[in-house]
């Protein structure tokens, strides 16, 4: 019995691309303009907004199993990975341009606050980012 052949919708294409911004900034800017996010940005430790970060690729690595690669990962690691990578890179851009649009991205403190605020936002953004993926009829 042959392998079942690789459909276009694990394939990440532009729309995929698209549907990801448009997903990841449904969330990311409600979480960028509040002032709790700015104010947690200061206070915690970066070792929590990595744990942060581990969640998130974690979560949109089980979606996109479940959603593109169930029972046919074998062969595909490459594209599953790509996948998961794109997913939470776009997401990190968008978070990143809307704190910048809302001047909370540079602080004068450090710039390791400007990179927990990019994480913190990213967390929810990146969740919605693949759901809205996700939900395209291929």
């Amino acid at each position: 019995m042959s392998e079942p052949l690789l459909t276009d919708s694990r394939r990440l294409m532009w729309r995929d691309i698209t549907e990801i911004v448009v997903g990841s900034c449904l969330l990311a800017f409600p979480v960028s303009v509040t002032e709790e996010v700015w104010t947690i940005s200061e206070t915690l430790p970066f070792s929590r907004a990595i744990y942060l970060l581990i969640w998130s690729v974690i979560f949109i690595a089980l979606f996109t199993y479940y959603r593109y690669f169930t029972g046919i990962l074998k062969g595909h690691v490459g594209r599953f990975v790509i996948r998961v990578c794109a997913v939470y890179f776009v997401t990190m851009i968008c978070s990143t341009t809307i704190l910048l649009a809302v001047n909370q991205l540079m602080t004068a403190e450090t710039a390791s606050i400007a990179i927990k605020r990019v994480i913190i936002v990213s967390f929810p953004a990146s969740f919605a980012a693949t759901v809205v993926d996700g939900m395209s009829k291929d």
